[in-house]
């Protein structure tokens, strides 16, 4: 029978970005240099970690040249952000094997929105509505009509759940090494927020566009 608190102990070791050099390189070493994608190292990897770019640049992790330069990729824009390599891990039941999927830590606003970061854009989201009601006098209040109109509820209830995708990463990680925006919303991250909402296809964002569009230009008038 395996031990279970052993392997509580090497997840917890994954997920210190201070202390997994050793144990992020023997599993990027297994599944893109050796190629393996089953067994131990990945039984006792957690589903989701981060490791510092520094760690992965430099070594001969990759054999194949679309996983070299995807790696390039991930290790240089975690840099120019001050982040981490982000890495997920996925499981096929039916064929017993393992894949991981990479990118990068914090999500900014600006960066391109997709099914599997949509829960750090929608926290953000979070952020910036409840900065509305709290500031109405900046942008509008988002939040002013959630009593008498169901549907604008419903779209706030919405979002709020999307951001709840983050809570179990929000548990081991601090919120600065997951996300990154400005609290004060200065009218230049408002511009990347709006772009966003524009340029993805997620739930709720067209609406949410249009409403936010609304609700500024009705406090523009005002």
């Amino acid at each position: 029978m395996p031990n279970s608190n052993a392997g509580d102990v090497a997840k917890q070791n994954c997920y210190d970005v201070e202390k997994n050099a050793g144990v992020a390189l023997k599993i990027f070493t297994a599944y893109f240099r050796e190629h393996n994608h089953s067994g131990k190292v990945y039984d006792d990897m957690p589903d989701f970690f981060l490791v510092k770019p520094g760690v992965l640049e430099g070594k001969e992790l990759a054999t194949k040249k679309s996983e070299k330069l995807l790696l390039e990729d991930c290790i240089q824009r975690a840099k120019a952000r001050n982040g981490y390599v982000s890495v997920s891990k996925f499981r096929n039941p039916k064929l017993g094997y393992y894949w991981l999927e990479l990118s990068v830590m914090p999500f900014m606003m600006g960066d391109a929105v997709s099914k599997d970061n949509k829960g750090e854009f929608f926290y953000i989201l979070t952020k910036f509505i409840e900065f509305t009601k709290q500031n109405p006098k900046t942008y509008g209040d988002l939040t002013a009509e959630i009593e008498s109109d169901k549907d604008n509820a419903l779209m706030l209830d919405g979002i709020s759940k999307m951001a709840h995708r983050l809570d179990t990463a929000l548990k081991i990680y601090p919120e600065k090494m997951l996300v990154s925006f400005n609290p004060k919303w200065p009218v230049a991250e408002v511009q990347k927020l709006l772009h966003s909402l524009k340029e993805n296809d997620q739930d709720w964002c067209e609406v949410f566009f249009e409403y936010l569009i609304y609700v500024m230009g009705k406090k523009a008038k005002s």
